[in-house]
């Protein structure tokens, strides 16, 4: 996932996150859908990290067999060199930072959303026993006549 793509989720959340007791019923209607546009985000970010992680192993094998070709005896310390003065792999490492960054985000915006839902059913239970205490509120007046 770009950076861009991150972006775009991060501006719209704050709206998504957003909590009233004005439209109650929308926002519980709508909260399965958020949470999976938002879940489905956070795969794809998954995804393109594993990728990412892939093509920075498959590098560091590269390397590591172009030293064992040219030396009797290659050490950790070797490939780690050889890889940290590569400026594909300084790419990809870059790569992997930023999928992972993404994942990291997406994920807390998964729990906020799932934080959300718990405050819309206590909302929605609070406001249901304030409207029962106006219906009795309203019959006991009636007692009087």
């Amino acid at each position: 996932m770009n950076q861009l793509e991150l972006q775009k989720y991060i501006k719209t959340v704050k709206g998504d996150l957003s909590l009233s007791r004005m439209d109650l019923d929308k926002q519980m209607i709508r909260q399965g859908e958020l949470y999976v546009y938002y879940a489905i985000a956070q795969s794809r970010a998954m995804r393109d990290e594993k990728r990412a992680k892939l093509r920075l192993e498959m590098l560091e094998s590269k390397v590591y067999r172009q030293l064992s070709n040219n030396h009797s005896r290659v050490t950790e310390r070797m490939v780690t060199v050889e890889c940290h003065i590569n400026k594909n792999w300084l790419k990809i490492r870059q790569l992997v930072d930023e999928t992972g960054y993404s994942v990291d985000v997406l994920k807390g915006i998964t729990t906020a959303l799932t934080h959300k839902k718990d405050m819309l059913v206590n909302l929605g239970a609070t406001v249901r026993i304030e409207m029962e205490r106006m219906n009795i509120s309203k019959k006991g007046n009636t007692y009087g006549s």
